[in-house]
């Protein structure tokens, strides 16, 4: 396919910039995923144990520069409690207490913490859904 250089040249503007908005919501998704993950407590350590990744991982996306594959997104948010829309930045994060005495979780801990905060979320969409 022949193009001429005003196509060339608006192909790659687009590119830069497409490359410049996903700079920005991968930055903005490790800014939430950090605040979310000291709100509830989690360590960078208990976090990458748990989601299967190098803590150096999610040093690298909490700093947003780096990105964390689609599964060890819906993983986190199972434990955090909340959807992608959060981490995203489209949806407010709505913190569900959870309370647990142990010092050092293991991953038996934050698989239990997971069932409770799906619970709680099922719950909580039931309850908006019957307001609607």
């Amino acid at each position: 396919m022949a193009y001429n250089i005003g196509d060339k040249e608006k192909v790659n503007e687009r590119k830069e910039s497409m490359k410049k908005e996903n700079t920005n919501e991968m930055r903005q998704m490790g800014e939430i995923f950090k605040e979310i993950r000291s709100a509830c407590g989690f360590t960078q350590d208990q976090m990458a144990t748990f989601l299967g990744v190098d803590r150096t991982l999610i040093t690298k996306y909490e700093k947003g520069e780096r990105g964390l594959g689609i599964g060890a997104l819906e993983r986190a948010c199972e434990v955090f409690g909340c959807n992608l829309n959060v981490l995203r930045g489209i949806e407010e994060y709505k913190p569900m207490t959870v309370a647990y005495r142990a010092k050092d979780l293991t991953i038996e801990d934050m698989e239990a913490i997971c069932m409770v905060q799906k619970i709680a979320l099922n719950l909580r969409r039931i309850k908006e859904y019957g307001k609607e």
